[in-house]
């Protein structure tokens, strides 16, 4: 998205929507949340990608998929949640990384090396796969989790009330395995106000509500470290070694590792809505639908990573989002381009308070924000909540009696 702020309302005597709509650019109205297809690229499908890559079918959709509302890469597998809340898996299962129980209350997903977490209606994390580095051993005290991610021997995991939880490597004394600890699941412990979060390989980046982003663990390539300058982010992307910001302008910045050109962000690179870091290569989808690739993956960098995963299908349109795997690329497509505004319905006050409701993506978050005063120069948030897919209801118990104005944000 450009900006993450959708819409206000003011509460008093009455209810009125104020003049206009705060600049909202961002595939979030209920019409866009179902893909017609997923389309990928990269290993599975290339045919010069090395066998470690190859072979494993990340690339190669399922012919039954469609109705997906979220499409996420690992290293050798993908998953898609589906519009029923229903999970759909392909590659690499050598280690269980795709295998989940059978419900229909997903609401996110996200994928690492060779593990995977899905998150449900409930605030609950499930994880799956390789657990050498107890990077799928979910602690026992987590509960309202809005947001999932995960690094390549470690997990990531957003609270509602804008706190972050990780475990995995660094975590786990007896570490088994040959993974180095860079102190990537031990969160800072002054971390707080978080509105969305990213995980790297052995790193992690967390995105404050005021637009200013944290780093730590990995830091050899200056991945964990945060450029001078950087504000008005609105959203984040970690790969290997690197990492990729949004800015509310829909400009990208990248910074880290720069072996294969993925922090070369393409001169005039602009209307950027939403970015996603693969191992060593990155994508930018545009608020006309189309998708910008670069880094690794093309004939003329180093042949461990040359998959094709730069290489975007001719015709690719209409994508309302994206995603990246280690060394292979997929959208999920739709029947237009991404939404400029989502949908924002049914505000109204009753004697339970002021509520509204909003159209929502899966895999996105949200809060309400309100201030008594528009001269006032900051917003209180209330919890943070995960989007569904569908029509989320936000809620102010206690709104008073003098006039109050609400936003709504997304990230």
């Amino acid at each position: 998205m450009m900006c993450s702020s959708i819409r206000m309302f003011c509460w008093g005597r009455s209810l009125s929507l104020l003049t206009g709509v705060i600049a909202c650019v961002a595939s979030g109205s209920p019409e866009a949340c179902g893909g017609d297809r997923i389309v990928a690229w990269g290993a599975g499908t290339f045919v010069s990608s090395p066998p470690d890559y190859n072979n494993y079918g990340q690339s190669i959709v399922p012919a039954n998929l469609t109705n997906a509302t979220l499409v996420t890469g690992g290293w050798r597998h993908s998953l898609a949640l589906n519009n029923n809340g229903t999970l759909t898996a392909w590659g690499d299962d050598t280690l269980g990384q795709t295998d989940f129980p059978s419900q229909t209350n997903w609401l996110a997903i996200a994928c690492g090396r060779l593990h995977s977490l899905a998150l449900d209606t409930n605030g609950i994390v499930t994880a799956a796969g390789d657990d050498g580095f107890g990077q799928t051993e979910v602690p026992g005290n987590l509960s309202n989790i809005v947001a999932v991610a995960c690094g390549f021997y470690h997990s990531l995991v957003l609270r509602a009330n804008g706190t972050v939880a990780a475990w995995g490597t660094s975590t786990n004394i007896n570490t088994i395995g040959t993974d180095p600890s860079y102190g990537q699941a031990i969160v800072p412990a002054d971390l707080s106000n978080v509105v969305a979060i990213a995980a790297g390989g052995w790193h992690n980046l967390a995105l404050r509500s005021d637009g200013t982003l944290h780093g730590w663990g990995r830091d050899d390539y200056g991945q964990a470290d945060i450029p001078a300058g950087f504000s008005n982010i609105v959203a984040v992307s970690a790969g290997a070694a690197h990492n990729m910001a949004l800015r509310a302008d829909g400009t990208v910045v990248s910074w880290g590792l720069n072996i294969y050109g993925q922090t070369n962000v393409p001169a005039g690179l602009s209307n950027v809505v939403a970015i996603a870091a693969g191992g060593w290569h990155n994508l930018a989808l545009k608020s006309d639908g189309t998708v910008v690739a670069w880094g690794a993956g093309g004939p003329s960098t180093n042949a461990l990573v040359v998959c094709g995963q730069n290489m975007v299908p001719s015709g690719l349109t209409n994508v309302i989002q994206i995603a990246a795997g280690a060394v292979h690329s997929l959208a999920l497509a739709g029947t237009a381009p991404p939404a400029l505004a989502a949908a924002l319905v049914n505000a109204a006050i009753t004697t339970n308070g002021f509520h509204l409701e909003v159209g929502t993506r899966p895999g996105r978050v949200y809060a309400l924000e309100y201030k008594n005063s528009l001269a006032d120069k900051s917003w209180t948030p209330f919890p943070l909540q995960a989007g569904t897919g569908g029509l989320l209801r936000f809620t102010d118990p206690n709104p008073g009696t003098a006039t109050r104005f609400y936003r709504v944000r997304r990230w």
